[in-house]
Order: C-alpha cells, then structure tokens, then sequence
C-alpha cells in the first residue's frame, strides 16, 4: 500500500483488502486492524472476506498465545498445576474482544456473516478458554448457517480449557445430531475436556469409542490422546481406575502408537524420556508385565535391564514407581557413564521374576 501511494496510486477497497488478507495470514492482527480503520476513515465498504481475514489473525494470534502461556503441568504426585504467563503484557482478553466486536460490526454493518467468519471466531474464544461467549457464537452461528467441524470443536476447546465438562459433552452431542461424525481432533478436545475437569470413566469411554470406530472415519487414538487419557486415568481413585489405564495402554501398543516395534526399543532396553510421567508409570508396568509373561512361557534369556528416563525429574519418578508399586519391589542404579539411565541387574530381574511366580 504504502508502495501504491509513492507512485501516486490511491489504493481501493481491493488493495485494502489484499492486504488484510495478507496481514491475517501472516498472523499480523494489529496491522490487520490498523488496515480496516483506515478503510472507515476513508469511507470504504469491508466486505465478509476482509472482515474475516482480520478475525482469522486475531484466531491465529490467540491460538499462538494459548500454548506459549496457559500451560497445565503434571505433577509427578498426582494433579495438574497451572504455569502461569512469565510475560506480565499478556492479556487474552484483548484477542477474543476484538473479535466479538468485529463480528458485531458485520451484523451492524449488514455484512455476511459465513461459517468462516463464526469459526474464527469461536477459535479466538477458545483460546482464551471463553467457553460462555464461544456458546454464544454457536447459537449465532445456528441462526445463519450449520456449525461445522471447526467451529464445535474450537467452543469445545474453550470449555476444556474453562475445565467446564458438561457444556463440552452437549457441544459434541450437538455436533453427532448434526450430522457431523467427530474427528480425531473433536474427540482429542473433548477428552482434554474430561482430562481438565476429571472425568476418568468418561474420558475411559471416549477412548473405547474411538478403538471402535471404523479406521476410514479417521478418529483412530493417536499419541496425544492417550497421553491425555491416561493422565486422567492416573489421576482418577481406586483400582478400577489403575486397571482402565492398564488396558488402555497395552491397547495402544497393539496398535502401535507407543513402544513401536520399528524402535530402537529392545526387549531389554527401552526409552521413557520423551513420556508424559503418567504414560512411563503405566509403561513400567507394562513392560514388567510383558517380561514377567515371557519368562512363564520360558522364552527368555534373562540380563541387565535398562530404562533410559534422561538425567531430569523422570529418572527419580520412575525409580519410585519400580521401587513402590512393583510387587516385589524392583531396586536399580544409575550407571556412572550414563546418568539418563536406569539399570535393573540381572539379579534383581531374577528377583522380581521369581515374585511372580510365587
């Protein structure tokens, strides 16, 4: 634009709108705002593509600021722990503000609204966990045209990150009697939902729903779902909850989303860094199980066994989990040489298999 003004050129509602367009893809909401200001000020009509170009930054934006600052860690103990914004400037608020009121200058304006428009919206909500307002959207969005995918699943991110279940499961309760099948991603979102706002028989049930989906509607588990489901599994009270989260994982071996075959995972070594804490508890008894299996059906040549956790809070989280929740409990060393792995001796596996077998 400026370039069209040093030439002498006056840019038009074409020009303007290019270059929002441009401005919402790169992510740039404040010169994509700054743009449609000058617009007004020079009296020129914004239609629906450069009003949603503008809310699609403002989505982007968001979506960008929800993972760099409302963070939930897993506290090795059990529970999650909120990590707040180490940036003091950050304020969400301002995102989905701005988007609300630019969708309602669009109806002011008498501009159309599409399905775009609305899922862009919902998405800034939902960033910002304003689960409320994305509700709101939606019953908007009804009274113009069909929610899609994109717009139940951002407003049903928006209640998970509000740790607002209920809401959540009516939203995709919504989407299936709209006649729109869930995808990995809606039902990801709302099991985060019931991972939140500790759901564990629920998100058990989502879980087993998905195993018995047809593979070509494509909402088969994948790592991020059963990271979340276990999480809310170990997080859940009593042995029921232990015993779900025990077949959910050999479950998700079987289909190869953990301890692939093709890893450099061997019988006798495997790898729990780059494991959630709650999915390398569930693993150690998986694997414990599988040796302790192999060594009944004779096929096994007992040795030194190695976890490699990486020097950090993993290591001594799964010392405990092999030393309190084995049966008998199952001691072992860190190698000097290599501080990132814990080894289980031949003596001690011996140890531990003949517990099995009493």
């Amino acid at each position: 634009l400026d370039e069209m003004k040093e030439k002498g050129i006056e840019p038009n509602e074409v020009s303007y709108g290019v270059a929002v367009s441009a401005c919402g893809n790169g992510g740039q909401w404040e010169k994509a705002l700054e743009l449609l200001e000058q617009m007004r000020k020079e009296n020129m009509k914004i239609n629906t593509i450069t009003y949603n170009s503008a809310i699609a930054a403002l989505a982007k934006a968001a979506r960008s600021e929800s993972r760099q600052q409302r963070r939930y860690d897993y506290k090795p103990g059990g529970g999650w722990s909120k990590v707040e914004s180490s940036n003091p400037s950050y304020n969400d608020n301002d995102l989905w503000k701005k988007a609300l009121d630019l969708v309602d200058c669009m109806e002011k304006e008498g501009v159309r609204r599409d399905s775009f428009t609305f899922s862009s919206a919902i998405s800034t909500c939902g960033a910002a966990g304003r689960w409320q307002e994305s509700l709101d959207l939606i019953d908007a969005m009804k009274r113009v045209t069909k929610p899609n995918k994109i717009a139940y699943t951002s407003a049903i991110t928006a209640c998970a990150n509000s740790e607002k279940w209920e809401p959540a499961f009516e939203l995709f309760n919504d989407m299936k009697n709209d006649g729109l099948q869930p995808d990995l991603v809606a039902y990801n979102a709302l099991i985060n939902a019931g991972t939140m706002s500790n759901q564990p028989e629920q998100v058990f049930d989502l879980w087993v729903e998905m195993c018995k989906t047809d593979k070509r509607e494509k909402v088969s588990p994948d790592i991020v779902t059963l990271t979340e489901v276990i999480a809310t599994l170990d997080r859940g009270i009593g042995k029921i909850n232990r015993e779900r989260a025990d077949k959910v994982f050999s479950e998700a071996v079987s289909r190869g989303i953990i301890l692939k075959e093709d890893s450099l995972d061997s019988s006798w070594e495997v790898d729990l860094s780059r494991m959630s804490f709650p999915v390398a508890r569930a693993a150690c008894r998986f694997i414990f199980r599988r040796i302790a299996n192999a060594a009944k059906n004779g096929d096994l040549d007992v040795k030194d066994f190695s976890l490699i956790t990486g020097a950090s809070k993993m290591r001594e989280y799964v010392r405990e989990v092999l030393r309190d929740e084995l049966k008998p409990a199952v001691f072992c060393v860190v190698p000097k040489l290599e501080q990132g792995t814990l080894q289980v001796k031949e003596k001690v596996m011996r140890n531990y298999l003949a517990g099995q077998s009493d």
